[in-house]
């Protein structure tokens, strides 16, 4: 019995380890997975991923993935684990196309209702008011995002 608690809490502590990200999804070609909405949480506010619009995966030279449900939340995890951008392949499903692409290449909007409120939504194509990735993930790591109410007021008037 004392063995099998021993095994049993070592394998709790191997799973809860490492950089919390693990979705249990791979990619053995680099590019995007499919998923089920509700089948993976968010490693950054351990909110379930329910849905493909705003949601970004995050792929290992490994192959392996992590989801997240807003590009806030990629972007502060990035930061926390030491993740340079220019190094790692990241998707972001399109809220115009609604397929995945390069986040480095989509365009953000500031204003619009993603899962944890940062605003940026992510688009194929640009508009006016549209920012470039870095600006997006400059803005997050700054906190200049709708979840402060200064921002949000400039932005939305409320």
């Amino acid at each position: 019995m004392r063995r099998f608690l021993i095994t049993l809490l070592a394998l709790f502590v191997a799973g809860c380890s490492g950089s919390g990200g693990g979705s249990g999804l791979s990619s053995p070609d680099g590019g995007p997975v499919a998923f089920k909405p509700g089948s993976v949480t968010c490693p950054q506010c351990h909110m379930d991923v329910k849905s493909l619009t705003d949601s970004t995966e995050l792929i290992d030279d490994n192959g392996r993935v992590t989801v997240f449900d807003d590009p806030g939340c990629m972007a502060l995890w990035m930061d926390a684990h030491g993740i340079d951008p220019s190094s790692a392949k990241i998707y972001v499903y399109t809220r115009d196309t609604h397929r995945w692409i390069d986040a480095a290449k989509a365009h953000y909007s500031q204003t619009d209702p993603t899962p944890m409120g940062y605003g940026f939504g992510a688009y194929e194509k640009p508009a006016e008011g549209r920012i470039a990735f870095k600006e997006m993930r400059l803005r997050v790591l700054q906190g200049l995002t709708l979840k402060d109410p200064k921002i949000r007021k400039k932005l939305l008037g409320y």
